[in-house]
Parts: structure tokens; sequence; C-alpha cells
């Protein structure tokens, strides 16, 4: 019998490509959209169920949790995708954009997986997928309430994966790099940046890579999140610069040359980034750290 997956914000990008990737392995797809003009999104994949879902609202995740189960019979595995940029320095950023930022990326999500742990628990079964960011392990400027909401993602995935093992209730979460999705075309800026942090804003920008990995790399990911059987493992990262962070931060073993040193540690690879970002990486920095992919990204900074 066929497994069923839930996925949310599944009318563009990296949800889309998730959408394809368990349709094509042979699993049910329960997938979600804001807007009815996308419940069409994937009327040309018969294994896929398309559901109205707006995750800001915690009062329809416990009705949509028993819908998504009704639609198959049974919920394997919930991916917790929908989410979207706030980006700005904080002091431009108003408390009304955090708030909103924390209750998509966050509170929404929190409700969600709420709302599908009982059923979980009583199947002693069940896979959470979180998406959050390499933004969430490595903090960039102009990103902090973005990035802070996505740190909380993951953290809340480790705390998580603890706290549910004794129910069988396996939980993840996905670290993406830079990706071309449409993520920098709907931004939403902070909406009183003084004027001081324009030249900043604008070069770090400028420094950014112009490419990015294709939605389908993460897609990818999530599907081998979701069939490995080693229940312990919680952070997987996506793309080539993201994959880059644990390789710079762990430890060789004592076969290798460096004799069981830190290639950088995270109090080293922390200043190597800092610098980076700044615009002075090391030779080593660009050694060790891959470039993104090589779709080119959509931005509207």
């Amino acid at each position: 019998m066929p497994k069923t997956i839930v996925v949310t914000g599944t009318a563009t990008g990296i949800g889309r490509a998730t959408i394809n990737k368990f349709a094509a392995e042979g699993w049910n797809v329960v997938a979600t959209v804001r807007k009815e003009s996308d419940l069409e999104t994937h009327s040309d994949l018969p294994s896929v169920k398309t559901l109205l879902l707006d995750v800001d609202d915690e009062t329809a995740a416990a009705p949509f949790a028993q819908l998504a189960q009704k639609q198959f019979g049974r919920v394997d595995v919930l991916v917790n995708n929908a989410g979207y940029y706030q980006m700005g320095p904080l002091e431009g950023t108003s408390m009304d954009q955090v708030h909103r930022q924390y209750q998509t990326n966050v509170f929404g999500l929190l409700a969600l997986t709420k709302a599908f742990l009982p059923s979980f628990r009583a199947q002693r079964a069940g896979i959470v997928i979180n998406i959050a960011s390499i933004t969430g392990d490595q903090g960039y400027p102009y990103n902090s309430v973005y990035a802070s909401s996505k740190a909380a993602v993951a953290v809340l995935s480790e705390s998580l994966s603890i706290e549910l093992a004794e129910f069988g209730v396996v939980v993840r979460a996905i670290l993406p790099g830079l990706h071309a999705t449409r993520i920098f075309t709907k931004i939403d800026k902070g909406d009183s940046i003084p004027d001081a942090y324009r030249a900043g804003i604008t070069q770090f920008f400028a420094g950014n890579s112009p490419t990015g990995s294709e939605p389908s790399v993460t897609a990818e990911v999530i599907y081998r999140a979701a069939v490995d059987p080693d229940p312990t493992t919680v952070r997987y990262y996506s793309g080539p610069d993201a994959v880059s962070i644990p390789r710079g931060k762990r430890i060789l073993g004592a076969e290798s040359y460096w004799q069981d040193k830190r290639i950088l540690g995270a109090e080293g690879y922390w200043q190597e980034f800092r610098n980076a970002v700044l615009g002075y990486p090391s030779d080593l920095w660009n050694t060790l750290i891959s470039k993104p992919g090589t779709t080119p990204v959509e931005t509207e900074i």
C-alpha cells in the first residue's frame, strides 16, 4: 500500500518540486495551497489531492489534519514547507512584520505539527520534516528576523526528535542553501529602512551568488529524509553551499593528515564566515565552501 505525505506551500518552488518527486515515487500526496486559483496546480498528477490551507490560521490546523487523513486513510509524513522571506535591518522592520514572519514560519508550523501528532503517536509511526534554511545555521546580515525564525525551526526539530522518539515519531530539518526559487521576488522588505543602511544592503546582495540550486535538489533531500531508516539524524543540508557547512565545522579522524584537528570548528567557522560576508574571504574559506548551483536566481531587492 502506498504511503501518504502531506506537503504545505506547494504552488511553486521547493514545495511543487517535492510534490512531483513523491508522486513519481508512487506515494499518495496531499498538497496544500493558499489561493483558490492554485487548486489546479497538480491536476495532472492523479495521486495528488490539493487542498486549501492558510498556515497562518492556527484554528484551521486540527480540521485540516482530519481532512488530510481522510484523503487516503492515513498520513505517514508531514512536510512543513510553507514560509516566506522577510528582509531588512532590524531597525527598519516593524514589529508587525516580525510577528507575521514568525506566525508563518514558526507558529503556523507548530500548530500544524501539533495537529498531526495524536495520529502519529497512535500509529506509533510518522515523520515530520521541517524546512529550515542555512540562514538558521549561520546568521547573514539583513536577514535577522527570517534567519532567527529558521533557527527556531531547526532547534525545534532537534528537540522534538528526542521528545517523540518513544512513540516512533521521527522529526527532521532540511537546511537548503541558495536555490533558484522565486523567494527573492516575493520579499517582505522592512517597511522603514533608514537610508544609512542602503549602501550596506546593496553591497551585501551584490556579493551574493547570481545562481543557485534547482528546487528539485531539495526535493531529493526531502525524499531521502522521508525514507532514511536512521531515526536519529535530524539535520539534512541541501545544495553545494549548504553541505559545505558541516564539512567546514567537522573534526577529521585521526587517520587524516590533520591528526584529529578541527578544520575550523564552530568558532573558527563563524570567524571565517563573518569575514567572508563582510567581503574578506580567506583562501581557506574559498577552498572549503562550495558555490551554490548554476541556475540563475531571480531577485527584486
